[in-house]
């Protein structure tokens, strides 16, 4: 499945996820006022004039001479270096309060943003627009900044311009850390959509990625590709699948998640960073060339193709789409075993109404030093559910006791195989 679609054609996948029921307070869209206020407050940024950036950078600073040359090293770029009255407003993002840990740590009165990005998908839209736009003007200005300081017209403004500078160059890279942050949580997300030499995208049809938790992980299902190219739910194993409804509500939050991801990345670019060089813009306008050349475009668009698939495969979300296979065939240990693992597998789990035991014969554990401990066999408990009838992997064992002899049959554990439904 090839496509060279951007991430503005496919807001359309909006529309689809608001077909598809949602959590009170939480309308893909449509968010709560709780929620919108609580979202704007953080993306307002913690400061929003010069004067308000001078006076909090420099409240430590006990020499009042310093914090009136920082404060008149402020006007002094926004008037000759930015030609405005005002530096555009900081936002949290770039703030030196915000730290990217891939783990999801906490500092103290600090805000991680992978943890919040993770957990972005009960904001709006238009929020994340916001703060995209927030970011970008800040990005721009801090980028004249810097392109003056290769003048000298910073540093210029004596240890003010310094610590001005060294403000920039931080506020520049948790810009980069930030979006890192969002490229590693695509890659978890949308593992199967990949970017191609002519720069087309291809989707891997049985799967196009994980559907995520809000901790980063997955909970068990795959996101695939219908013949239709329609998203659709897929178990581990690559079969059709269909999610009750708290995992629907999960792989909802996925897609608005992955959306917001897409609205943040939406117009991205490192060649921004060309406006920060002489030698690049030297590059650009006489030799017609740039010096970074990025693929955020095509994260914009891997993450609308995400968002969209998933919205698909939500919305044609039935037990219809359950993958059924036939009864695993019994081995040559299922006549022998079958009447106790059964009783076993009963006492365990009610739900259990047969077993088969798939082994051809005893797989015989041993110790470092050779010596026998147990042995087991493997197969399927067979239980009922509101869906039909359900295989699960399992095993039993019969524990060594010595001179060739062995204990009575017991659960074992649970199979690496996926459950699957019957026919």
């Amino acid at each position: 499945m090839k496509t060279t679609q951007f991430f503005t054609r496919t807001v359309a996948a909006m529309m689809l996820m608001a077909t598809c029921s949602m959590t009170a307070n939480a309308q893909f869209g449509n968010l709560g006022d709780k929620l919108k206020n609580t979202a704007k407050n953080k993306a307002n940024g913690v400061v929003s004039t010069v004067e308000n950036k001078a006076k909090n950078s420099v409240k430590d600073v006990s020499d009042k001479a310093m914090q009136k040359a920082k404060q008149k090293a402020y006007k002094t770029i926004t008037k000759k270096v930015l030609g405005v009255k005002e530096m555009p407003e900081l936002p949290w993002t770039m703030a030196e309060t915000t730290f990217v840990d891939l783990n999801n740590a906490k500092r103290e009165g600090m805000t991680n943003a992978y943890t919040w990005l993770m957990n972005c998908g009960d904001i709006s839209n238009d929020d994340m627009i916001a703060l995209r736009k927030q970011m970008e003007a800040r990005y721009a200005a801090n980028n004249k900044i810097l392109l003056a300081e290769q003048a000298g017209a910073i540093s210029a403004l004596g240890e003010a311009g310094y610590y001005i500078l060294n403000e920039v160059k931080g506020e520049q890279s948790r810009y980069w850390q930030f979006y890192g942050a969002i490229k590693n949580s695509l890659n978890i997300h949308a593992s199967g959509i990949t970017c191609n030499p002519d720069h087309t995208t291809t989707v891997n049809l049985k799967n196009a990625g994980l559907v995520c938790s809000r901790n980063g992980g997955g909970f068990g299902y795959i996101l695939g590709v219908t013949d239709k190219d329609k998203g659709c739910f897929l178990d581990l194993a690559g079969r059709g699948a269909y999610l009750e409804d708290d995992e629907l509500e999960e792989a909802k939050y996925t897609a608005r998640r992955v959306l917001n991801y897409g609205f943040l990345l939406e117009g991205v670019d490192g060649t921004q960073d060309d406006k920060a060089s002489l030698e690049n813009i030297l590059d650009k306008e006489v030799f017609g060339k740039t010096g970074f050349d990025t693929d955020w475009a095509f994260e914009t668009n891997r993450a609308a193709m995400y968002a969209k698939l998933l919205a698909e495969a939500c919305a044609a979300n039935s037990p219809e789409n359950i993958e059924r296979l036939p009864m695993p065939k019994a081995g040559a240990m299922n006549k022998s075993l079958k009447a106790k693992a059964l009783a076993l597998a009963k006492a365990d789990d009610s739900s259990v109404v047969d077993v088969v035991i798939t082994s051809k014969s005893w797989n015989i554990q041993r110790n470092v030093l050779g010596i026998p401990t147990h042995r087991t066999v493997t197969g399927y408990w067979i239980k009922n559910t509101k869906h039909g009838k359900q295989a699960v992997s399992r095993s039993w064992c019969q524990d060594h006791e010595g001179g060739g002899r062995y204990g009575s049959l017991r659960n074992y554990g649970v199979g690496v195989s996926s459950p699957f439904y019957l026919k």
